[in-house]
């Protein structure tokens, strides 16, 4: 075929061929965005169970070094069974009436870099409170972003109004729970 015809015929051929590569790199990032979606629900999982252990370690440790155990943690066990997607999730640490609590959620996309400065996977709050600062109507609160770093991940806290950052440790539940006394 010449003319016309011919051209329509080779452009018809090359755009099944285009339609076809499209389709297979198609194939391809669905399968990469499936395995990261699948590598970010385990990290919120194991970022949860790592917050709990933290809460846990903390209160195991103070509760050594008192004559009378004082602080609870509630709920008392965690397991990676117990995460959900659903709503945020909450951990109290309890030393009579003065109370640091725990909250964390998984983000709606799979990371995000909107109130912090490192790509995160699931976000949250440390707030402390006791009846004094409650009569004030004053909380005090941190957020908490877990980052992920490599296969790992780790949970950061940030006081937005001192824009003071760190990696949440034991440490720093002692000074918020020290706040209380």
């Amino acid at each position: 075929m010449f003319g016309l015809a011919g051209k329509w015929k080779l452009k018809k051929s090359d755009r099944l061929g285009r339609l076809a590569a499209s389709i297979e790199a198609l194939r391809d990032s669905d399968q990469t965005a499936l395995e990261d979606s699948i590598r970010v629900d385990r990290l919120r999982v194991r970022g949860a169970v790592e917050l709990h252990e933290l809460c846990a370690t903390f209160a195991r440790e103070l509760n050594c070094r008192l004559s009378e155990p004082a602080v609870s943690l509630d709920p008392p066990t965690y397991a990676a069974a117990s995460y959900s997607d659903n709503g945020p999730g909450l951990f109290q640490l309890n030393l009579r009436g003065r109370l640091l609590q725990i909250e964390f959620e998984a983000l709606e996309e799979l990371s995000s870099t909107e109130d912090f400065r490192r790509p995160y996977v699931m976000r949250g709050a440390v707030r402390s409170f006791n009846q004094r600062l409650l009569d004030r109507s004053t909380v005090h609160e941190h957020g908490l972003f877990y980052c992920p770093k490599g296969a790992d991940a780790i949970w950061y806290y940030f006081d937005a109004r001192s824009y003071r950052n760190g990696k949440l440790n034991v440490d720093f539940l002692v000074k918020e729970m020290e706040k209380l006394l």
